[in-house]
């Protein structure tokens, strides 16, 4: 009798046992079932993402739709410019270009919202347009650049390339146009010369300066040089309305919606051309400089006036010009230009944009062929590539000072056309100090 009851407890424990277990490895197949799938959706979220690095050797992977509402929240690293949280609700297509490239995918709004702004990362994000009607690319997911040695170049599709058809429109709206600007129709003036100066936001008072000075002689632009300053976008109200009273005042500015960055200094150059081009054909020649220079006017109304300069000009430009230099690989430096935004060794020669001169025909045809000829960042070697795309030519002019030291007086001499990095106080200095000179 004892030994059956012993025998029933031992299969009770026997089963329990096996219950027991079972459970455990239902237990463990749950969990692994939930781990499969909650990999299957971290991997599928890695597909839409933002990579970015700093410096321009990464790339920058947005997924993004034709019709997003740009917001961006990107972070550039060491960063020594800031915009903070700017956003924009006009339909957006950024550029595509070795550097940074945007992918179509089927997400219908991507928001992010970019904080950073370094100055020596060439990501543009930010251009306005009037027509999106271009299907933005692809992107491969990485690309690695070796180079094996200073002739033989690395030849990547993504890579800048030298020609190209309607790939880089300036088609943005004008924000400030001052289309009177260049009207003699009341006066029946010419104007031998107008000056594009280019500047930015917050320099209010040095424009100021330049109006005081050597801008004067444009007498608030009713004689024969005229100005205009170059302005983009800006995310700043407090700045934007201080420019819009600025021009209320004195109607010398003129502002497209681009993004007004260092590294769209090319756009702000194409936008110039443009204007000079549709609203000031009337002029002769056109000079191309910035708010930080020191122009002697007169000077240059007098060399204007020799027909070999003239003549020289319905064909090329001149300024402080160069000839091969090389691009700096280096990314500390304001200059960099990596092998996926120029892959050449040399650039073409160049007029340095602090100061250069060219007709009015000129720049028309620069303004007409640069929907052809690739973006690049530097504004100058931009021109330079646009120069050599239509087969003009360049020459340096003795008296364009691109960096230069002088005594005051010597800056109104004839044989200074312009000199850089003159400061407000400088020019004040320069413009009061009388002057016997022979």
């Amino acid at each position: 009798m004892d030994g059956k009851p012993r025998a029933s407890m031992t299969c009770k424990g026997r089963l329990t046992v096996r219950l027991m277990l079972f459970s455990f490895m239902t237990l463990v197949v749950i969990v692994l079932i939930n781990l499969l799938e909650s990999s299957i959706r971290i991997t599928t979220s890695k597909a839409v993402s933002l990579k970015m690095k700093s410096g321009f050797s990464h790339m920058l992977d947005l997924y993004l739709t034709n019709s997003t509402i740009f917001k961006t929240n990107i972070h550039f690293g060491s960063s020594d410019v800031a915009y903070s949280k700017f956003s924009f609700d006009e339909k957006q297509i950024t550029r595509s270009n070795p550097e940074t490239s945007m992918a179509s995918s089927n997400l219908q709004h991507l928001h992010l919202k970019v904080t950073a702004y370094r100055k020596d990362t060439f990501a543009d994000l930010n251009l306005t347009r009037t027509k999106t009607s271009t299907k933005i690319k692809a992107i491969e997911s990485r690309m690695k650049i070796v180079h094996r040695g200073r002739n033989e170049m690395p030849r990547n599709k993504n890579e800048r390339q030298s020609k190209c058809y309607n790939c880089f429109k300036h088609d943005f709206e004008y924000n400030i146009p001052n289309d009177h600007i260049c009207d003699t129709s009341a006066m029946h003036e010419k104007i031998d010369l107008l000056i594009l100066v280019s500047t930015v936001h917050k320099n209010g008072f040095v424009r100021e300066a330049l109006r005081t000075t050597w801008l004067s002689c444009t007498k608030n632009n009713t004689a024969n040089v005229r100005h205009v300053f170059l302005l983009g976008k800006t995310f700043d109200n407090m700045l934007q309305e201080s420019v819009m009273r600025e021009n209320d005042i004195h109607h010398d500015i003129v502002q497209e919606m681009f993004i007004d960055t260092y590294q769209n200094l090319t756009y702000k150059t194409i936008m110039g051309f443009k204007w000079a081009s549709t609203k000031c054909s009337n002029a002769h020649f056109v000079m191309k400089t910035d708010d930080d220079m020191w122009v002697n006017v007169p000077s240059l109304v007098k060399l204007l006036s020799g027909t070999d300069l003239a003549n020289y000009l319905q064909t090329g430009l001149t300024g402080d010009c160069r000839a091969k230099v090389s691009p700096i690989r280096n990314k500390n430096f304001k200059w960099y230009a990596s092998l996926l935004s120029y892959p050449d060794v040399s650039y073409p020669p160049f007029c340095s944009g602090t100061g250069y001169l060219t007709s009015i025909k000129v720049a028309s045809e620069i303004y007409h062929v640069s929907p052809n000829v690739p973006f690049f960042h530097l504004e100058d070697i931009y021109v330079a590539l646009c120069a050599r795309r239509l087969g003009l030519s360049l020459k340096k002019t003795v008296g364009f000072y691109a960096g230069h030291r002088l005594n005051v007086c010597d800056y109104k001499k004839d044989d200074v056309l312009t000199v850089h990095h003159v400061t407000p106080s400088k020019l004040t200095e320069i413009w009061n100090t009388l002057c016997s000179l022979k």
